[in-house]
């Protein structure tokens, strides 16, 4: 391999022949991870197996909570611009309505889902990327890996030629057959979905629904329709025989519904084989695990690439302090902790999707959809369904990374909402920093000059910190303080009443919950970060 193979400049990369993280796979996980670790000065090299992006990918669509993400990176415009904005999830079966999942029930700040292709969510952040100083090294194969207690040696391939990499970390973000993961001996537990699915572009001529919609037809075969831009759609369908006509199929589902309709324009059919399967473990010594290489599930509910980004936000971060040497290696292991119980729940998720899609029995069928249109009346489950899909419902309060005082309301663990008044804006947009953020936060009867003062102790506790960027104080009543005026009703919603002081993380889940104004507690934190 010649030297400019792997030479690449900016702040994302350095020597790349001994990059701190080697992360291998150029998806949206592995670019995201690439992302959070170059803004963070962590010398990274990104490789791909493929000589260049994908032309056209599967994943359609982006939720709520990579929003979020895309936001507090800056990036959620392109998203918002190049998408459709769909609103809600509707379900027919047997010939009628069941009834529709609204995505504005989850309560969250975009009260919508992103249709886009993958490929676009990968152009997003490879220049993201790039404007950070980072390229993606293409056409190069992972070989071999080895690890001892102080570095991962991994054997690169590009055009026949072989070199070894040094890295102090290795993740894998590689995809469902994960050459890290198997070269990292973690097993893949779980089984392949025994039926395949198909998936096409196509634009459907005498449509008569929105097109601000998924729609799900639960009928046999069951299909999904995911909208597009220019009125287009992709169709994700279970076809019934593997020598089937997957647009004469699809065309059957949807004209019990619109007799008039006709699938035209169909681009790139296929079918594919799923998994259903969980990595016994994140973290193997130096080698970590993220994406579709740490799991996969059905396409059912569009949580596999969401999914990913998630864990590649959580993960960046903890990384990089590790890497800066703030923090230990064993903040890691939070990770595994944190991340792969959600990855067991989505993909139980999509199991039950799966089961549910498979039947065929008349009194069956209609005791599922009794049941789903019961979820929809009502408000409380609508509400949690609509949060479940948006994944904004994940929480991590039984992290070993998380410390403080329970809260019913709102507790160590938890995710910020990000409805919260502040200023005529919201919570949300005063944590969008690459390191921790400290809230003060006073209840009505608290004197605003005891906010200030725990404001200027943390402060200069904290003025040299590698961990935390920002102090901020808020009251519902500040005066002429600098104080920033907060709502009351946010403060009712995460159960302040005196003095509460919370660490917000980079990913936005609380690390610290302190209901007191004891500048100690944040010490005890960084302690367990730093441990």
């Amino acid at each position: 391999m010649n030297q400019a193979g792997f030479r690449k400049s900016g702040p994302g990369y350095g020597c790349p022949m001994s990059p701190e993280v080697l992360v291998v796979g150029a998806g949206p996980t592995g670019l995201l991870l690439a992302s959070e670790l170059a803004r963070r000065d962590v010398d990274c090299l990104l490789l791909d197996l493929l000589d260049a992006p994908q032309g056209w990918d599967r994943a359609t669509v982006v939720h709520g909570r990579s929003l979020e993400i895309f936001e507090a990176l800056g990036r959620a415009d392109p998203f918002l611009e190049q998408g459709v904005r769909t609103r809600a999830v509707r379900v027919r079966s047997d010939g009628a309505v069941v009834g529709a999942l609204d995505f504005e029930l989850a309560g969250g700040r975009y009260p919508f889902q992103i249709g886009v292709s993958e490929e676009v969510t990968e152009s997003v952040l490879a220049a993201h990327l790039e404007a950070l100083g980072g390229a993606v090294v293409r056409s190069t194969r992972l070989v071999d890996l080895r690890q001892d207690a102080d570095a991962v040696v991994a054997t690169l391939e590009h055009d026949g030629d072989r070199r070894e990499v040094s890295a102090a970390w290795v993740v894998g973000c590689d995809g469902s057959h994960s050459k890290v993961r198997e070269l990292a001996g973690i097993a893949f537990e779980g089984t392949d979905l025994a039926d395949p699915w198909a998936v096409f572009d196509a634009t459907v001529d005498g449509w008569e629904d929105g097109y601000d919609l998924v729609a799900a037809f639960l009928d046999v075969p069951p299909m999904i329709l995911t909208p597009l831009p220019g009125l287009r759609w992709r169709v994700y369908l279970r076809p019934t025989p593997d020598t089937s006509d997957l647009v004469d199929e699809a065309t059957q589902v949807v004209r019990t519904y619109m007799p008039r309709a006709t699938l035209v324009d169909v681009t790139d059919p296929a079918r594919f084989h799923c998994q259903s399967r969980v990595a016994a473990r994140f973290r193997a010594g130096r080698v970590l695990l993220a994406g579709d290489a740490a799991h996969a599930c059905s396409p059912a509910e569009g949580h596999g690439m969401n999914t990913g980004l998630q864990d590649a936000f959580n993960l960046g971060w903890k990384l990089a302090l590790v890497c800066s040497g703030v923090s230990g290696r064993e903040l890691l292991d939070s990770y595994d902790v944190e991340r792969r119980p959600v990855a067991e729940r989505v993909v139980a998720s999509g199991d039950d999707a799966e089961a549910g899609q498979a039947l065929t029995a008349a009194q069956e069928r209609a005791a599922r959809d009794a049941a789903m249109r019961k979820i929809f009346a009502d408000p409380d489950s609508a509400h949690h369904e609509a949060a479940a899909h948006a994944e904004l419902d994940r929480c991590y309060a039984d992290s070993d990374a998380v410390l403080g005082d329970a809260n019913d309301a709102f507790g160590p663990g938890d995710l910020l909402p990000d409805d919260l008044r502040v200023d005529g804006g919201d919570l949300h947009e005063l944590t969008h920093r690459p390191g921790h953020t400290l809230l003060v936060v006073g209840g009505g009867a608290t004197p605003p000059a005891e906010v200030l003062g725990l404001v200027a102790a943390l402060e200069r506790a904290h003025r040299d910190s590698r961990v935390v960027d920002a102090v901020v104080g808020l009251a519902p009543e500040p005066g002429d303080t600098g104080l920033r005026r907060i709502d009351r009703s946010a403060l009712q919603r995460i159960g302040v009443k005196g003095v509460t002081l919370l660490a917000v993380r980079p990913d936005r889940y609380v690390g610290l919950r302190h209901d007191g104004g004891d500048p100690a507690a944040v010490q005890q934190y960084l302690a367990a970060l730093a441990a």
